[in-house]
């Protein structure tokens, strides 16, 4: 399916603004100073993106873009239509979402208050409520998810005023205009992902901070999937695994992957969640259990030696119960414990 020109905007704009490769065919390069415009072209292959911060509208090889990308409170009008807040992310919680927010993350007070959220959500079940909102934006998202390293796909070049050429907003400086793609690209092969966020703070300590989380990703993909939940809902409705477990989990039964679907607790009823299609499923109380373990040990024998307490059966009897509701979803085409 071929995107409009409007959509086309818009998953170029998320590309620069998470760093996730895939929304565009190419990548996006954006420009502080207009006089650099040219060079940028040079830059882009097919399915690129060009974004200019004042630049000329009646070029059609270009994005024009005005306002601030840098300054939290102030707007970026992209392409005249398409407007985005940008905010950081310790002011997120005291923030009214009216339209897309950038969420930033840009300083070691951002990078604390995002590190307690997420364990605030996997201890008590709490979230932000304004990162749950499709209009929240959260920036460098590749950076937090762990995305695996391809440099050579240069998702994104960032032009700033002075000619340097960065990997993003806040990217380390890979060369200045002149330089080829090729000397690019070569300087880029080398670079750790938290590279994405080395011109603004000192980032070791944040990849530590990440591979001592391994469940990041999947905090990440529950802020996605309240957007799901109706809000009329959200009061009465907990994410299963999030402070509250059906089974008794351990932390050291670990989380499901982040793309694994969610069980919706809600009273009583249980609604499973396939974040990938947005499909619901009503589910029993039983199943849903079965699903959480299965989900978070992604190994039916060892999910049933702890669902047997919990449903008062046998380990024998509760090992069937899995394989039976794991079949069930697979004919579903619902992957609920890793086998694809």
């Amino acid at each position: 399916m071929k995107l409009s020109q409007q959509q086309s905007i818009a998953a170029a704009v998320d590309q620069w603004i998470t760093g996730i490769p895939g929304r565009i065919p190419g990548h996006v390069i954006f420009v502080e100073n207009p006089e650099h415009a040219d060079y940028a072209k040079t830059l882009a292959g097919e399915g690129s993106t060009v974004l200019v911060l004042n630049g000329d509208k009646a070029d059609e090889g270009i994005i024009p873009v005005s306002g601030s990308f840098d300054a939290a409170g102030e707007e970026l009008l992209v392409d005249g239509t398409l407007s985005l807040e940008i905010q950081d992310y310790v002011a997120i919680p005291f923030v009214n979402l009216v339209g897309v927010t950038v969420v930033r993350i840009t300083t070691e007070e951002d990078w604390q208050a995002f590190f307690d959220d997420a364990e605030e959500a996997i201890r008590s079940g709490y979230f932000v409520q304004q990162l749950t909102e499709v209009n929240a934006v959260l920036a460098e998202r590749r950076l937090l998810s762990r995305a695996s390293e391809d440099n050579l796909l240069l998702t994104r070049l960032h032009i700033a005023w002075d000619g340097s050429v960065r990997t993003g907003p806040y990217g380390t400086k890979i060369g200045k205009v002149g330089d080829s793609l090729t000397d690019i690209r070569v300087r880029a092969v080398s670079l750790r992902p938290e590279s994405a966020v080395a011109a603004v703070y000192y980032p070791w300590d944040i990849q530590d901070s990440l591979e001592a989380k391994p469940w990041i990703p999947r905090y990440l993909a529950a802020l996605d999937a309240w957007k799901f939940v109706p809000r009329e809902d959200r009061a009465n409705t907990s994410l299963v695994g999030f402070g509250i477990s059906l089974y008794g989990a351990t932390l050291n039964d670990g989380l499901p992957p982040a793309d694994f679907p969610f069980i919706l607790k809600k009273a009583t009823d249980h609604t499973l969640l396939d974040t990938k299609t947005g499909r619901l499923f009503k589910i029993g109380t039983d199943a849903a259990a079965i699903i959480e373990a299965v989900s978070n040990m992604r190994d039916i024998k060892a999910a049933a030696r702890v669902l047997a307490p919990a449903l008062k059966v046998s380990a024998g009897v509760a090992e069937g119960a899995a394989r039976a509701v794991v079949t069930h979803f697979e004919q579903l085409g619902i992957d609920i414990i890793g086998t694809h």
